[in-house]
């Protein structure tokens, strides 16, 4: 059964990633379009280094994709 615990701990770090109201806010923001980063602070009206830090670690658990159009960044 140690498959189980693999699974648990996976599922305890993703559910941790989320739990923070902040970036649940941004997956909402997320769900239905892709924002240019500006947008998605002016959306959720936070400071651009913590929308920086959220959005790093989303990135970091495959929750959120960025992707680059010349100097915009667009997740």
């Amino acid at each position: 059964m140690p498959y189980r615990q693999v699974i648990a701990d996976e599922m305890g770090g993703f559910l941790n990633v989320i739990s923070h109201c902040d970036r649940i806010r941004i997956i909402q923001e997320l769900r239905t379009e892709e924002l240019e980063v500006s947008r998605l602070r002016e959306a959720l009206k936070i400071a651009p280094s913590r929308l920086s830090q959220h959005l790093a670690l989303l990135k970091a658990h495959y929750i959120v994709k960025e992707r680059r159009e010349g100097r915009k960044v667009i997740y």
